[in-house]
């Protein structure tokens, strides 16, 4: 009997032993379940409030770029003015909102060649500063065949291998009109300019360093006498002896980043727009998280 009661005693404390190994599994499972619920519920916030943020940010960058077109009386004051925006912004820092803090910029997109609309020869001028001929005709031909949405689909168009579609990434925009701005273009996009020979491009560039608002391409011109300032686009753009180069922007890109105080996850928003008169208006509208 003695050894009866002993059998049951161990069966009982076994099975006692197994129902709280089985209540802590499920206890450390309702745990880990309730964490991995609680930080889905913290990134989904995190990532509304960073959303919130970004698109304050481009509200703030939209009014100070419509604060300054109202101010210029004529394309090349606008011209002046905006030079001096991205400046502006970044002055701004990391702007608080509440808890969360957001960050913008402002890129000319006419300083940059448009894989899409830019032509043949000037792909071709461009190109032809990074890599061989060979590279530069598959890549020219494929661009011409089928457009790339993002800059970012550089690297998979034939004769662009991954180096350089890094080494141009910073030239090239697939949001632009095709237009080049004379007033902000690096040499590197300007020499790609029909007629514009290397010499030709570099002086453009030392005369704008010197503080010089541009108003032809043609490196030989003289400075113009403000008070002879084109009074519409369509004659800013006329003083330009190339057809692809413009001296006034016409298209902005505005980046804007917008995060959570304390949480990682970033948002970000580009938004590109065309400049039609004194106003913004909205071209393109891409979101992603970082």
């Amino acid at each position: 009997m003695i050894a009866i009661r002993h059998d049951r005693r161990g069966t009982a404390l076994i099975f006692v032993l197994y129902l709280l190994l089985t209540l802590g599994l499920v206890t450390a499972e309702v745990a880990r379940n309730a964490r991995a619920e609680a930080a889905k519920v913290a990134g989904v916030r995190a990532r509304s409030v960073g959303r919130y943020a970004a698109e304050s940010g481009i509200a703030v960058a939209m009014v100070r770029v419509h604060q300054l077109l109202d101010s210029a009386a004529t394309p090349i004051s606008q011209a002046t003015a905006l030079r001096g925006v991205a400046a502006d912004l970044e002055q701004l820092g990391d702007s608080m909102l509440g808890e969360a803090r957001f960050r913008v910029t402002v890129v000319n997109l006419n300083a940059r060649i448009d894989l899409n609309r830019a032509s043949k020869e000037m792909l071709e001028r461009f190109l032809s500063q990074f890599a061989g001929p060979q590279d530069v005709n598959a890549a020219v031909a494929a661009l011409q065949k089928e457009p790339v949405r993002r800059v970012g689909e550089l690297a998979r168009v034939p004769g662009m291998s991954q180096a350089l579609a890094y080494a141009v990434a910073p030239y090239v925009t697939t949001w632009s009109d095709g237009m080049v701005d004379i007033n902000a273009a690096p040499e590197t996009v300007l020499v790609a300019l029909q007629g514009m020979e290397p010499a030709a491009a570099q002086s453009l560039v030392e005369r704008r360093e010197a503080g010089e608002v541009l108003t032809s391409s043609d490196p030989n011109r003289p400075p113009r006498d403000p008070s002879t300032e084109p009074e519409t686009m369509e004659e800013a753009r006329g003083t330009v002896p190339t057809p692809q180069a413009i001296v006034v922007p016409t298209r902005l890109l505005l980046i804007s980043r917008g995060w959570q105080n304390g949480h990682p996850l970033t948002h970000e928003i580009q938004a590109a727009y065309a400049i039609v008169g004194h106003r913004l208006v909205l071209q393109a509208w891409s979101e992603r998280d970082l």
